[in-house]
């Protein structure tokens, strides 16, 4: 079953996280699982973001968590934000349109 999970945040350092993405992007080319990603800026609240992050399935999700590459990454991540991150997790009950 496909699996999506969102992460709220909200960060004045885009450019250096974008820098950071790019750089897991590459050290991961190979191995990650991670189908799509959608990052969302809010209209209404300065600095804002939601980033979507699509898999096959939970189990290729707990693949990509567990590599290094995305610890460091989310070690980063985090640093940037201004009260860390929220994460939610969904499984896809549909997907058409």
């Amino acid at each position: 079953m496909a699996f999506v999970q969102v992460m709220t945040y909200t960060t004045e350092h885009r450019a250096e996280m974008d820098a950071a993405l790019h750089r897991w992007l590459e050290d991961t080319q190979d191995v990650r699982r991670a189908r799509k990603r959608l990052l969302l800026k809010d209209r209404n609240a300065a600095d804002s973001y939601i980033e979507v992050v699509f898999f096959d399935s939970y189990e290729d999700a707990m693949h990509n968590s567990r590599l290094p590459a995305t610890t460091m990454l989310s070690r980063e991540f985090e640093r940037w934000t201004v009260d860390g991150f929220e994460f939610r997790d969904f499984d896809v009950a549909v997907d058409d349109l």
